[in-house]
């Protein structure tokens, strides 16, 4: 599954969701799979959490999601104001 579009129109946007693997938005973000991963276990959700789609034990994300969006723009945010606090 390299990037493939899921079948059902968003009814909002009225476009295809794109959906990635782990390695496949790895790539895109140029970190670690393992980085993406952990962003997603259960002992990090009570921070910001890396938004997900959970099938049984198979994780997906929807590249074009405005929750995923809002994620990476909060990380470059914090990282332009040169803040102490972590990003990750």
């Amino acid at each position: 599954m390299s990037g493939e579009h899921v079948g059902s129109k968003t009814s909002s946007v009225g476009e295809y969701s794109e959906v990635l693997t782990t390695e496949e938005l790895a790539q895109r973000l140029r970190v670690p799979p393992s980085w993406i991963r952990e962003q997603t276990r259960s002992r990090n959700l009570q921070r910001d959490p890396l938004p997900h789609l959970r099938f049984g034990r198979y994780v997906r994300f929807d590249w074009t999601s405005t929750e995923l969006q809002s994620w990476v723009k909060r990380r470059i945010y914090r990282r332009s104001l040169n803040t102490s606090n972590p990003i990750c």
